[in-house]
């Protein structure tokens, strides 16, 4: 967070910046060469908030460049940002209606909250930081009263049309999210999901204010952008794709760079669980209960973020992932004193799962598989599609996949996790590539 010092009569910006980025020196000082402090308050606040969204877009910047960029957006800022405060008006005008606080300032106080309170166990803070960035970017600051119907609408508009990979295509570079939107430029856009996805945060942000007494109304109450069924969104894979996907001589030559690349496919294929549910894995997630080893998907230690609490569960290992020796592999990894599955594996944005995600998305490629409804997600559709073609319980397959069913509690399983059931079920899933 930034704050200011003051040397002679100048104040100066003295921001901390990350330790994990900058490990030798994380203090970033400039003079703002402002005498008033309400001056050098507001410019201090505006920089800082420029380096947090440049060092999200580069975040292997080193200090010398941040501190040119910084000495550039302080000479290029705004005269009228950096005015002394204007004085208390006088006892007459004191009463006159006051625009409120604004979206700004309410999103800070929104983080702060939401981080004191745990909030976003299983949503990632960056994903909601992100988002209220985005909401900076592309609408501006204003009073929260100010944020209309309208203003709604044309916010759900210019998010529809935001490019894929805003912070890491080279030809957006120095160019901010607004003008790419308004550029008329034709580019992939982020998909209708992620768009109603940012919607729901938002308009989280928004239940708080109106709950805080802030706006009477929630303007992005409902609103979202119409899309095709999720079915439509994924396709799950054909036996041709598995055995393609799944060649374990591929897969190992894959793995010479890193193990995750031969055993997340797998992992997928037999579980049907999500790719960020098995970056996140620990060694010690890996248990015996009942008699039976399994895999227990849990968000009790930090760094792991379920999508809901219907997420939590506990799924038998496959007797294919034994045989290709997981059990042992998880060994390996507890001998070396690590506690993730996979520790080579940083997160992005708070996902884990990111690098993972790329590569995938290369490797099918490079195995014949072009088709851009067919992502790792596919192992997840695939796996219920067969459960549910095999006629397994729909109520048992909503266990294995992590599925809210509210009908499960008075199903015949009653609160105790139906191992031997699940690992009846998953026999129907065939990890065979021939």
């Amino acid at each position: 967070m930034a704050y200011l010092i003051k040397r002679g009569a100048l104040y100066y910006l003295n921001l901390k910046l990350p330790k994990h980025l900058f490990p030798r020196c994380h203090t970033l000082r400039l003079s703002l060469n402002i005498r008033q402090r309400q001056s050098a308050l507001f410019l201090a606040a505006s920089l800082a908030q420029q380096v947090h969204i440049h060092l999200n877009e580069h975040p292997l910047e080193d200090l010398l460049t941040l501190r040119e960029l910084c000495s550039q957006w302080r000479d290029a800022a705004p005269t009228q940002t950096i005015q002394p405060a204007p004085r208390k008006a006088p006892a007459a005008t004191v009463n006159q209606p006051s625009d409120g606080p604004t979206l700004a300032t309410l999103s800070k106080l929104y983080i702060e909250e939401g981080k004191r309170g745990g909030t976003w166990r299983e949503v990632s803070t960056h994903e909601v930081e992100r988002t209220l960035r985005d909401l900076f970017e592309l609408m501006g600051d204003m009073p929260v009263k100010a944020f209309d119907v309208q203003q709604a609408r044309l916010l759900k508009d210019r998010l529809s049309r935001c490019p894929q990979y805003f912070g890491l295509r080279p030809e957006y570079e120095g160019k901010t999210l607004k003008q790419v939107v308004e550029s008329g430029a034709s580019y992939k856009t982020i998909t209708a999901v992620t768009v109603n996805n940012r919607l729901r945060k938002l308009s989280a942000f928004m239940n708080w204010c109106k709950t805080n007494g802030y706006v009477a109304d929630n303007p992005l109450m409902g609103l979202k952008v119409m899309t095709g069924s999720a079915k439509e969104a994924r396709l799950s894979f054909d036996r041709h794709d598995l055995t393609i996907l799944l060649d374990e001589a591929a897969l190992k030559v894959e793995a010479r760079k890193h193990p995750w690349r031969y055993w997340l496919p797998l992992l997928g294929r037999a579980t049907g669980a999500r790719l960020e549910e098995l970056c996140q894995l620990r060694v010690d997630d890996f248990i015996e209960q009942q008699g039976i080893q399994c895999i227990r998907i849990d968000d009790s230690r930090e760094g792991q973020n379920l999508k809901n609490s219907s997420s939590r569960r506990i799924l038998p290992l496959h007797p294919a992932l034994i045989e290709l020796g997981i059990i042992l592999h998880v060994e390996s990894v507890r001998a070396t004193g690590a506690d993730r599955l996979f520790p080579e594996l940083e997160a992005v944005r708070g996902k884990l799962g990111h690098a993972p995600s790329k590569w995938f998305s290369r490797y099918k490629s490079r195995q014949g598989l072009t088709d851009p409804k067919k992502t790792f997600h596919s192992f997840r559709h695939t796996l219920i599609d067969e459960l549910r073609n095999a006629g397994v319980q729909d109520s048992l397959i909503k266990r294995i996949a992590g599925h809210e069913d509210s009908a499960v509690t008075f199903s015949i399983y009653g609160s105790r996790t139906p191992l031997k059931a699940m690992a009846e079920a998953l026999q129907h899933i065939s990890l065979d590539s021939h």
